[in-house]
């Protein structure tokens, strides 16, 4: 287990170096206030160099030459330095920057770490500012989403905009056909096809090398991926949920756990779950698919389209992926993967006031009309052309990448953010039906929006513990009925009173 247990940070609040940024002095909450003067206007005259961080998933970030970045160097007369942190290492990447008071001029924030610096004078209020910038205003959710986790009448951030029911169960049908299986509906049936999936071969190669389903933990190790439409199936409330009048955490519902901890140790001692998936960082179980070792797996429409299915047809020309609905639990009850728009992209607030007024003039550009066409499909001439009405991608989008900053970064509130200009109707439509199909099945946590200064503190680090437990239970290493005893560990460690402060907060917002 000593593989895959982070090493706590040290506690950066207590001494107050957060407040700083990169003047490296402490900042009282009034310092997050406007600092640029949102009547005037930028003239775009002085080159500036900005700095902003994002995360990085599949293949990396940009290099410093990309075409994208000089694209907009030109247009806005700046030097853009990007920052690709992956994404299992960012949020230690940010409490780095936060212990030595450097903070980048913009960069994208979890949740947490929003909440923990929100009120540190770190962030910029850009809410004077979106009379001069509409597309922002306007493409970015509107007020609810800006306003979302900031104090009344103050936008600290704008919104990572994220498709609610984003993923869904993909399943290698020509291995269902070829082993004569029909589709799961259940969690009975879900296991009986993965471990079919497991023992029999599928792929033809004559050696036992493939798995049912992989799973692996969230990048700060605190719960799964992958594996929610099974965690939804056995009852467990998205991290939050509500019973009875009052909400609850997954961390405490003993039975529920127990059902789920029982499937997984069974898949795992049969072999049917993927043996490292304690040690899997997040996106290795979508490799692990394309290299066809995996027969179901959770997967976003988009990228299955443009890159899963493409990469697993280089291993096998059959292959055929097909959604599977969430499958139904002893009780009947459904969910898939669901996301809350809790991820924040912020500008430090004690940089350069030109540089506040650029980065605003950059964000509003990249959400307009215009900037959406480029920022999803890249530049015309280089990255694809335009002949008539018809569309052709060229080779030097493959190569450059030119969607990151929407993929990863800033990006409209658009359904079909990740469909391109050339695409064809049928790809548009079949992901948008993989949408429609898993809409009915939202599995919300409702308390994404909400705050809790004991979890912001010590969530983490007492989360972590439970899962140590947890995946020592799927593992075999301890017996179910430890189960118990860490749900009154968690508790007593902090559990209580986050879900008293959680409880709290729910109930105001409920007035």
């Amino acid at each position: 287990m000593k593989q895959w247990i982070p090493i706590t940070l040290a506690v950066l609040l207590a001494t107050g170096v957060v407040a700083g940024c990169s003047s490296g002095t402490t900042a009282s909450p009034e310092a997050g206030k406007a600092t640029a003067d949102p009547s005037t206007t930028d003239d775009l005259k002085d080159k500036l160099e900005l700095n902003i961080m994002a995360v990085s998933y599949e293949g990396g970030g940009w290099p410093a030459n990309n075409p994208m970045i000089d694209y907009l160097n030109k247009k806005f007369n700046v030097d853009l330095k990007f920052q690709w942190v992956s994404q299992d290492n960012y949020k230690e990447k940010m409490n780095v920057l936060a212990a030595s008071g450097d903070f980048p001029d913009s960069f994208l924030l979890m949740k947490d770490d929003f909440l923990k610096w929100r009120d540190k004078g770190v962030f910029l209020d850009v809410k004077p500012f979106l009379s001069k910038y509409p597309n922002l205003a306007k493409q970015l959710g509107g007020e609810e989403q800006l306003q979302f986790m900031s104090p009344k009448g103050k936008y600290y951030s704008f919104p990572y905009y994220q498709i609610e029911t984003q993923t869904s169960f993909g399943i290698r049908k020509d291995w269902l056909d070829k082993l004569n299986l029909k589709m799961p509906t259940t969690v009975d049936e879900f296991y009986d096809v993965t471990k079919a999936f497991a023992k029999q071969d599928p792929d033809g190669n004559g050696k036992n090398d493939t798995y049912g389903f992989s799973v692996s933990l969230a990048p700060n190790k605190t719960d799964f991926k992958h594996i929610d439409p099974i965690k939804a199936a056995f009852g467990l409330v998205n991290i939050w949920g509500v019973k009875d009048g009052k909400l609850i955490s997954w961390h405490t519902q003993n039975k529920e756990l127990k059902d789920f901890a029982v499937f997984l140790n069974k898949a795992y001692t049969e072999g049917v779950m993927d043996k490292d998936f304690a040690i899997n960082k997040v996106k290795d179980p979508q490799d692990k698919y394309e290299a066809g070792k995996v027969g179901i797996d959770d997967v976003v429409p988009n990228v299955l389209y443009q890159t899963i299915v493409p990469n697993v047809k280089k291993i096998d020309p059959k292959a055929e992926t097909v959604q599977l609905l969430p499958p139904k639990g002893p009780t009947g009850l459904q969910g898939t993967s669901t996301n809350s728009i809790t991820q924040r992209i912020v500008i430090n607030s004690k940089i350069d006031p030109k540089k506040q007024e650029r980065l605003l003039k950059l964000f509003d550009y990249l959400v307009s009309d215009e900037g959406n066409i480029l920022t999803k499909n890249g530049i015309e001439g280089v990255h694809y052309k335009k002949d008539g009405d018809k569309y052709t991608k060229l080779d030097a989008f493959d190569k450059d990448r030119p969607i990151l900053i929407s993929a990863w970064y800033l990006r409209r509130f658009d359904l079909n953010t990740q469909i391109r200009l050339w695409d064809d109707k049928k790809t548009a439509d079949d992901v948008n039906q993989w949408f429609k199909n898993s809409e009915p099945f939202k599995w919300t946590n409702v308390a994404a929006g909400l705050e809790s200064p004991t979890d912001v503190k010590s969530g983490a680090t007492i989360d972590q513990k439970f899962m140590t437990a947890l995946i020592k239970v799927i593992m075999g290493e301890q017996p179910i009925d430890s189960l118990d005893q860490a749900v009154e560990q968690w508790k007593k460690d902090g559990g209580d009173k986050i879900t008293q402060e959680y409880n709290e907060a729910y109930q105001k917002s409920q007035q």
